[in-house]
């Protein structure tokens, strides 16, 4: 089945894939509270509560780098159908051991482990199964929305969930097993042969074989060095914004300007699109890390929690446009044969830092006091946009056309649903170019 777009619409088969990872997205992340919770209630200790998070987050950075291998070596809408039918078991079980008063701990556990796991596994072969489905022009709009659609439900997500637990923490898991049914069927209804079944190296080699194209390419090193440094600044902020509250509505203080956060993420993904067509990849990476510089200057000097807000949505804003330029170009210039193994690559290069940005942040604030910690983090992600202008400007555009003239039509942005290429998409020179699902896969990934 052939879908090449008229350049108008993203097509049904994207939409599909969309519809059903947007259900699946805002159950996971009413998941993702309850299981501390519902761990907390069981036993009375904080530690597991503990636990259970650090469960799922375990299961997410186990399972990145052989799901970028899967996604290279199999057909991805099966991985999605048989990824969304497993987490429909695993969720279908809680909520009946729960409903029973019979969720023991290790259970629990264990299945925050397999939930990590999951998603884990479904985000690259998602990622790549764009590729499959829609048309290179289309990949900033296509990529804009799902980060959207993250952002939509980090906000939606815990306010079902948090409401749900008031009233029965079983039905939260009903809820998620719900949404993972739902994006079974819509994977059910995909064409088949979302891209091609790689040949079967070992696993440990395959993923090697993915690390070491991202490495060779200076573009990708930058790529992943540029979402680990903003997974980690902002993965802090929350430490900066407790520490930072003080009086008798600190409460309402710390929420406005962690909803902030979100918001941001919202509006950020919407202008996107209109930034990748706008403005060259390179520009376009420097601007938008620069203005996330400028905009935690900012909070670092002002102290009503209003302009805070503000300023905090303002460099969240900027993130997932890194995002769009960073991931399309890192999909037009990679061979379809790597795409799986690239992004997973990137994915866990980015979030391997991430837990400890907590502990950092607490750390730096308690050495160096909250205005130097926030003011050095500035001063890095400013940093971070000058060698990126440097390194987009150098790298791009050569590493695409080697990846052309090495891989042929693979190398290029789009295929069809049989996994045929359609010829190379030259990554400069046009207007649009440049560029887990689960809450914790990404500000940028």
């Amino acid at each position: 089945m052939n879908t090449v777009l008229s350049g108008l619409a993203l097509g049904r088969p994207f939409w599909l894939l969309f519809g059903g990872e947007a259900a699946s997205a805002f159950g996971a992340t009413a998941s993702v509270i309850a299981l501390p919770v519902v761990a907390m209630q069981a036993s009375g200790d904080a530690r597991q509560a503990g636990l259970a998070s650090t469960a799922f987050s375990a299961g997410i950075l186990l399972a990145r780098l052989p799901a970028g291998v899967f996604a290279d070596r199999f057909d991805r809408r099966t991985l999605l159908l048989y990824g969304n039918i497993f987490g429909t078991a695993i969720l279908g079980t809680l909520a009946l051991l729960q409903s029973r008063s019979a969720l023991g701990l290790l259970v629990l556990t264990s299945a925050a482990l397999l939930m990590g796991m999951v998603g884990s596994t479904l985000t690259p072969a998602e990622n790549v199964a764009v590729r499959n489905f829609v048309h290179p022009d289309h990949l900033p709009r296509a990529l804009s929305l799902m980060q959207a659609r993250t952002a939509v439900s980090l906000i939606a997500g815990p306010v079902a969930g948090g409401a749900l637990l008031t009233v029965e923490p079983a039905w939260v898991f009903t809820l998620d097993a719900a949404t993972y049914f739902l994006a079974a069927a819509c994977m059910a209804a995909l064409p088949s042969g979302a891209g091609p079944a790689g040949a079967g190296r070992p696993t440990l080699k395959a993923a090697w074989e993915g690390i070491r194209f991202l490495w060779r390419s200076p573009f990708l090193r930058y790529a992943a060095v540029n979402a680990a440094v903003l997974n980690l600044i902002f993965n802090g902020l929350l430490i900066v914004i407790i520490t930072s509250a003080g009086g008798e509505r600190a409460g309402l203080g710390i929420g406005a300007q962690t909803a902030a956060i979100g918001a941001g993420v919202l509006v950020g993904s919407l202008i996107a699109p209109a930034v990748a067509r706008r403005l060259p990849a390179a520009r376009g990476i420097a601007l938008s890390t620069g203005a996330i510089a400028m905009a935690l200057t900012g909070f670092a000097l002002v102290h009503g929690s209003g302009a805070a807000a503000f300023l905090l949505a303002l460099a969240s804003a900027f993130g997932p446009v890194v995002t769009v330029l960073l991931t399309t170009a890192q999909m037009r210039m990679t061979p379809a044969e790597l795409q799986g193994r690239v992004h997973s690559g990137i994915s866990f290069l980015s979030q391997a830092a991430s837990p400890l940005a907590p502990t950092l942040t607490a750390v730096s604030a308690h050495a160096f006091g909250l205005f130097r910690t926030v003011l050095g983090a500035a001063l890095l992600v400013v940093l971070l946009a000058l060698v990126g202008n440097v390194v987009t400007v150098r790298h791009l555009h050569t590493s695409s056309q080697a990846t052309a003239g090495c891989f042929s039509c693979d190398s290029g942005g789009f295929e069809t649903a049989s996994g045929q290429g359609t010829g190379g998409t030259e990554l400069t020179g046009t207007p649009a170019e440049g560029g887990d699902r689960k809450p914790t896969d990404r500000n940028n990934e």
